[in-house]
């Protein structure tokens, strides 16, 4: 993480040390070998000892995680044994680095993933495929994850179906729900966008917003389709109550004290527990 090349060259040279190493914690689930964690931090000085005392292998993951950490030693040395994918675009699109995506974009011919752009709120890179976009009223729908009211207002008369949905199944309205945009929402309702209607993962709006704790945005929700909300999903025919019940407790965050599960996670969920049951 500091890039200490001594302190680093001392380990590895510790009897028993495991070069070729896979080290797998909550920080890094995909098992990484030494040189892509040096890609993952941007370590170059150790990377480069690596490199050129082992002749230690690049990997894809060199490079996808090259783009994020920003360091471009080490993306140049990756690139000259490896092509940028669209991995490559969703780190560069996590690093809010507009540089990298340009550069994916325009040298690589690689597209700017709009739904990482929703997914980490990377306004920039959505604004760069608005700019080059010949159908705008496509970009619709991503446009409600910002929270940008005005951004809505302008790409609305663009769109001709406001229920359009995105690859992963998310509408305009599934967007604004995960982002608690209240006002989109209210926006969205009075241009008529559809209730009920499923994402990719078969989650409606309301699953969304139990799912969050948004109890403002279930009541509006709940106010605009309390008798025809639908009361089955495609993996169980419970009525709402029992749905969101079972959906809340799936959804359980790991809190380590009893003080903050009961402050930040009960709480709310009983909130959230009156207004479904009453």
């Amino acid at each position: 993480m500091k890039d200490d090349k001594e302190s680093f060259i001392a380990f590895t040279e510790t009897s028993g040390f495991d070069l070729f190493q896979r080290l797998s914690l909550e920080l890094y689930p995909n098992y990484l070998n030494l040189i892509e964690l040096c890609c993952y931090h941007g370590a170059v000085n150790c990377f480069k000892f690596l490199r050129t005392k082992y002749n230690f292998p690049i990997t894809e993951k060199c490079l996808q995680y090259s783009f994020l950490s920003g360091n471009p030693e080490i993306m140049s040395e990756c690139m000259k044994v490896m092509k940028p994918d669209d991995s490559c675009m969703r780190y560069a699109i996590i690093s809010h680095n507009i540089d990298f995506i340009c550069f994916l974009m325009n040298e690589h011919n690689i597209k700017i993933s709009l739904e990482s752009c929703c997914e980490f709120k990377n306004l920039q890179a959505f604004l760069v495929c608005l700019d080059q976009c010949f159908n705008i009223g496509c970009l619709f729908p991503y446009s409600a994850s910002f929270n940008i009211p005005s951004l809505c207002r302008y790409l609305l008369p663009f769109c001709e179906d406001i229920n359009k949905k995105c690859s992963n199944g998310n509408t305009a309205l599934h967007y604004a729900v995960e982002g608690n945009s209240i006002e989109i929402i209210r926006l969205l309702l009075s241009h008529k966008a559809k209730l009920n209607e499923f994402t990719e993962t078969g989650k409606t709006e309301l699953h969304i917003a139990a799912e969050n704790n948004c109890k403002e945005v279930i009541e509006l929700l709940l106010s605009r389709n309390n008798k025809n909300y639908r009361k089955s999903d495609k993996t169980s025919k419970t009525g709402r109550g029992s749905q969101f019940l079972l959906l809340i407790l799936f959804y359980n965050i790991y809190i380590n004290t009893l003080y903050n599960i009961f402050y930040y996670k009960i709480i709310p969920q009983i909130q959230i527990f009156k207004i479904l049951f009453t």
